[in-house]
Formats: C-alpha cells, sequence, structure tokens
C-alpha cells in the first residue's frame, strides 16, 4: 500500500488530447523523495538539450511531495519544473496553497504537461475523470478573474492553478499562480504553460491520503508545531504576525536589501514601509495557505488611504517590498501594495518585473534613455504612475517598455547597448534583489544557483541572523555564522541546496528551512536529518540521515548535470554587474565586493562537492556512487566530462 505518496502520475498530451495515468516507480521514492526530485529525473530523461523551451516537445511538470495533506506542519508546496524560456537552462518554480493537497487528494503526485493544444484550453481533475477543455471564454483573463470564472463554473471547492495575460502573451518571466495568490516564479513556467495553450488546471480531490505511522506523524507534527513557536506577539521571528517583511527592515540594518537598482543597500526612507505599519494600518486578518499550516503568515490587506483606497488583496512578501519598492525609490506601501496585486493579476515574476523597470530607471538617470525609448514614460525613482504603466505594457506584452522588457532584465540590457548591461546583476540570466557584495555565503549559492542568482537555492539565514551556535551544531564550528567572512560558507552553501532540495521533494514550506536561524531558541532547530524520520513516518519507507542527505546530494547533481549537457561549466557559476565589481556602498558589508572572494570559495565548493575544481561539473566518479550511472554516460558520450 501507497502511504504519503498517491502512486499515479498524470500525463497529458495537449497536441494529441490524449491523458493517461502511469504508477510512480517506487524506486523513484526513495531514490529522489519526491515533488522537485522526482519532477528533476522526468526533467532529465524526458528533455533532452535539443528541445527548446518553448518547443511543444519541452515539458512542464508539476510535482508534490508526500508530506503535501497530511497532518504534518506546512505540506502546502507544489513545484514545477521545466526549462527556463527566460535563461534557456534548469528551470522551476515553488508555489503555496490548497492546490497542491487537492492534487494529491485528486490521486496525483505529478502531472507531466506536452505538446500543444490547437487552442487555448484549460484541464480539469475531477479525481479519477481527468478532461481538456475549451478555454476560449478564458482568453483575455487575469488571473483572479480566471479563477472566479472557473468556480462559478466547476464548483467553489475547486482548485486553480493558472496564467494571466502574461503568460498568454509568451512574457518570459510569466509565472504559474495558485489559487490567485500564490506563484511558481522566477524561470517563467507561466510562459512554457502559455505556449502549450493551456490557461488553467482545475482540481477537485475528495480522496485520502494514508500515512504508514499515524500515531508518530501525529508526535511529529505536534513537535513540529511547538518547534515553529507561534504565538501572537511582535518578536522578530514572528511570522505569524509580520509574514517576511519584518526582512524589510532586517535587511536595511544590515545593508543587503536593494536600492535604486542596487545603487545603495540602505533605504533612506525605510521609516515609510516599516512592516509595523503594514500590520497595524493595512492587515485585515491572517490567512494560511494550506489545512495544515500553523503559522498564517499570509494576510489579508485592504489599502486604507490615497490613490488605491479600498483595494484589497492577499499575502504580501519580502522581495515584493523590495523589487517593487526599494527597489524602484518607492516609500508608498500602498503602491506597492497595488503593484503586487498587478503583477499576480498578469501572472508574472515580481523580481524580473522590478530590475527590468529598475534598470531602465537607472538608465534614465544616467541619459542613457530617454522618452523616445520609453514611449513618452518618465521613468524617475519613485514615480508611481510610470511605473503602473510599465507594469501593464509588460503584462499585456504592449507598448515601448514591453519590447525592451518582456524578454527579461539582461535581454532588455543587450537590446540597449553595453552601456547598459553594467547596471545589471544576475548570475546566468536571472535577477535577484538582495544585495550580496557583504554576504559571501549569500554570493556563493547566487553564483552556483542552478537557475541562476536566486535567495531559495542555497538559502542560509545562519550568516545574516549571526547564528554561530547553528553553526556549531551543523559544522562544528562558529564560521558559517559570521556574516562578512569566508570560512566555512562553501561548505554551508553545499549543505543548504540539498536542505532546501529536501524541503521542495517533500512538499513543505520553506519556513520549515528559516527556523534554522530565525527562532531563538538553540537545540530546536528543524535540521536536514530530521526529516528522515518524518519520511519514513508518514511513507514507511526506510529512510537514514545518511539516506536522506544522499537522496536530496542526488537531485542537486541531476540539475547541475542538465545545465551541463546544455553547455554550463565554471565560467557560469559566477555574478555580474554592480555585484561583482563595484564596493558595497554601505551595511556591514561595506566596501566589499565579490569579485574580490568568489573564485576561493568556488575553489572550495567544489572540492566540497567532490567535482572537477576547473570545469565546475560533476565527476564520473561522483555521480557513479550516487547511482547516476545513466546521467554519467551520457554526459560521457556527449564529450562534457571524462
Amino acid at each position: 500500500m501507497t502511504h504519503g505518496f498517491a502512486g499515479k502520475i498524470l500525463r497529458v498530451d495537449l497536441t494529441e488530447k490524449k491523458v493517461t495515468k502511469e504508477p510512480l516507480p517506487d524506486a523513484w521514492k526513495t531514490r529522489f523523495l519526491g515533488a522537485s526530485g522526482i519532477n528533476d529525473w522526468i526533467l532529465w530523461n524526458e528533455v533532452p538539450p535539443e528541445v527548446e523551451p518553448l518547443s511543444p516537445e519541452n515539458r512542464l511538470i508539476f510535482g508534490v511531495g508526500p508530506l503535501a495533506g497530511t497532518l504534518i506542519p506546512l505540506g502546502s508546496r507544489a513545484h514545477v519544473t521545466t526549462r527556463s524560456p527566460l535563461t534557456g537552462i534548469f528551470g522551476d518554480g515553488n508555489g503555496g496553497g490548497f492546490w497542491s493537497s487537492a492534487l494529491k487528494y485528486a490521486g496525483y503526485d505529478h502531472i507531466i504537461l506536452q505538446g500543444k493544444a490547437d487552442k487555448l484550453c484549460y484541464i480539469y481533475i475531477n479525481d479519477d475523470q481527468v478532461s481538456i477543455r475549451d478555454a476560449s471564454r478564458l482568453k483575455g483573463l487575469d488571473v483572479y478573474q480566471t479563477a472566479i470564472a472557473l468556480k462559478k463554473e466547476l464548483g467553489s471547492d475547486v482548485c486553480v492553478a493558472s496564467i494571466g495575460q502574461a503568460g498568454e502573451n509568451l512574457v518570459r518571466f510569466a509565472n504559474v499562480m495558485f489559487d490567485s495568490y500564490r506563484s511558481a516564479s522566477k524561470a517563467g513556467a507561466g510562459c512554457v504553460m502559455g505556449s502549450k495553450n493551456l490557461k488553467a488546471i482545475a482540481i477537485r480531490g475528495t480522496k485520502s491520503v494514508t500515512v504508514a505511522h499515524p500515531e508518530e506523524v501525529l508526535r511529529i507534527s505536534e513537535d513540529l508545531r511547538s518547534r515553529l513557536d507561534i504565538n501572537r506577539s511582535k518578536g522578530i521571528a514572528n511570522f505569524a504576525h509580520y509574514g517576511t517583511t519584518f526582512l524589510t527592515t532586517l535587511y536595511n540594518k544590515d545593508g543587503c536589501n536593494s536600492v535604486r537598482n542596487y545603487q545603495d543597500t540602505v533605504f533612506d526612507k525605510i521609516d515609510d514601509i516599516d512592516p509595523d505599519k503594514f500590520v497595524d494600518n493595512y492587515v485585515l486578518r491572517n490567512l494560511s495557505c494550506s489545512v495544515n499550516c500553523p503559522v498564517h503568515c499570509a494576510h489579508r490587506w485592504r489599502i486604507p488611504d490615497g490613490k488605491f483606497a479600498g483595494e484589497e488583496g492577499s499575502k504580501i512578501e519580502y522581495i515584493i517590498m523590495d523589487s517593487l519598492g526599494m527597489h524602484l525609490g518607492v516609500n508608498d506601501l500602498g503602491a506597492i501594495l497595488h503593484f503586487q496585486n498587478m503583477v499576480n493579476r498578469y501572472g508574472m515574476d515580481a523580481t524580473q518585473t522590478g530590475t527590468g523597470i529598475g534598470l531602465l530607471m537607472e538608465l534614465w538617470q544616467h541619459g542613457i534613455i530617454t522618452e523616445k525609448e520609453t514611449g513618452g514614460i518618465r521613468l524617475e525613482w519613485g514615480n508611481v504612475e510610470a511605473i503602473e504603466e510599465a507594469i501593464k505594457q509588460i503584462g499585456l506584452h504592449k507598448g515601448a517598455i514591453s519590447e525592451l522588457l518582456a524578454e527579461g532584465t539582461v535581454a532588455a540590457a543587450e537590446k540597449i547597448g553595453q552601456e547598459a548591461i553594467k547596471y545589471v546583476c544576475h548570475s546566468k540570466g536571472l535577477t535577484e534583489v538582495e544585495d550580496v557584495r557583504g554576504f559571501p555565503a549569500w554570493a556563493l549559492g547566487y553564483a552556483i544557483s542552478t537557475r541562476g542568482a536566486d535567495h531559495l537555492k542555497a538559502h542560509s539565514q545562519i550568516d545574516k541572523q549571526q547564528r554561530r551556535d547553528v553553526s556549531m551544531r551543523l559544522f562544528g564550528v562558529p564560521d558559517a555564522g559570521d556574516p562578512t567572512t569566508t570560512t566555512y560558507k562553501a561548505k554551508s552553501a553545499r549543505y543548504h541546496e540539498e536542505f532546501e532540495s529536501v524541503i521542495n521533494s517533500l512538499g513543505i514550506c520553506m519556513m520549515h528551512a528559516l527556523s534554522l536561524a530565525i527562532k531563538f531558541k538553540p537545540g530546536e532547530q528543524v535540521h536536514m536529518a530530521d526529516y528522515s524520520a518524518i519520511f519514513t513516518a508518514v511513507t514507511g519507507l526506510p529512510m537514514t540521515k545518511e539516506g536522506i542527505q544522499q537522496s536530496a546530494e542526488r537531485n542537486v547533481l541531476l540539475e547541475k548535470s542538465f545545465n551541463a549537457r546544455l553547455g554550463l561549466t565554471r565560467k557560469d557559476d559566477t555574478l555580474h554587474g554592480r555585484w561583482m565589481n563595484e564596493p558595497c556602498p554601505s551595511g556591514m558589508g561595506k566596501g566589499m565586493k565579490v569579485g574580490d572572494y568568489l573564485e576561493g570559495l568556488l575553489d572550495e565548493y567544489y572540492t566540497e562537492r567532490r567535482f572537477d575544481i576547473r570545469t565546475g561539473l560533476p565527476k564520473k566518479e561522483t555521480l557513479e556512487e550516487l547511482g547516476l550511472d545513466r546521467v554519467a554516460q551520457e554526459l560521457i558520450s556527449r564529450g562534457i566530462i571524462q
């Protein structure tokens, strides 16, 4: 009997209008753990480098892990994997909401989408009944409108994953949006979905999920709830109170925000967007994104006054506060919330949207572009009306701003010319807004990330929170908890790459990982090894601490091998723009720049990973020790490794 897993893969060929159901191989469960790990294996096997991102043969793979839909707290995540149309390399995204549990309750762990429909369609999953339906009436609707329309047609209990106009119009950084407000962001999964003429996947799931050892699962669940320390006080670690907005002021203190396109790391108008102001004046109530989430870190909010008075929405993250706020010189909290609703409705990544507009704003500042290039829009710092128009043009893929930015920030700089490229901070074509110059662990994490610069691929809060006690427990030395030093950062980066693979494969929220450093009770943090017992309690499958680490390592190397097959090497594990070349202007890392220390960290990282230091690629024996013999042989046959 299958426990934790539903035991089925749903494959939908949109070209042939064919739906098939395949058993989930038992061996995959312990080898890859679930969700993102199994997605990675499917992508490796079904998307060779000859398949372009917007080709019908590219796969769009949805996965949920064995903890999704169980009593284990925060089991609310769905993982989406594809070859990215934004960067051309490995791409994935992860979103919360009730959709993940609905997929499991309908009886499926993964959906593999291939082909291209001849007209706009949506998929309706009603337990065992799966149909491909006409979506012509949904064409041009935004994400919120699409969810409302499908719930009206199919019933209010369905959960909807959809794209907005950005996905339909093939904006390269379009998102897949779950339950309207949760997004699988970054790599352009919504663009791939749009290229397949798929508007939405609506699910009604009425089945149940069994666990192997119910009493143990209940005990573990209660223990994890206590570790998450859910109370209503205003402690800085209280996600229930602030969500991730508390990072806005914390990062301003440390000096790792991005202000006016990375020109500074400390925002001079931080008091105007203080998270207490948001909680006290805008929040209506707390929300959770799954039935098993005790944190309720999301919020229903209403703008009380100003130009956007009365507008309501849900959820606000630190990334929004920076990318659509500080990064653009905006200190109007109501405007930032309005911008969030806009990018959600159009279904596009806030970071790529913000960094694109921020690039144009700095080019405007220096006189490199004028109204001629912007179609008359004055892209001055903090110009709310200009930002609003820019977001609209990108989402609809119409207008001068869209012509520059719809293919991404790096592509925009390349169109404008050499004088623009130096103002783009990115890795592998993906931008991020948290400034890493003074934080070597984060800089290394951005550089080695398989999808490009990203704070959720090797995500350590140990250094930013100065948790030397956590570093001692994990590595036997306090060094990883020192923010600006370079010692033990490679070891920390490897650990967190694997830890986050565990999180994303099991189907739970990154809040588990964040408890490593933001909880203030040493010894009660949740660590990667803890999930071996959790996995076994839920699935009944034996898993050791060493085994779960090896499964995570296997998943990480699959992603790196996918990129290696596309031609990426050590030269691509780097950063660009100000991060590399300009000293950090403020904060605890003032005077530091990544170019001074990255190469040394890479040497240590490749040694830690047992990679070839010269090429930055996995060695044959490293892959074979993890059971990835087929991967090794293909890389050898293509002349990529020896």
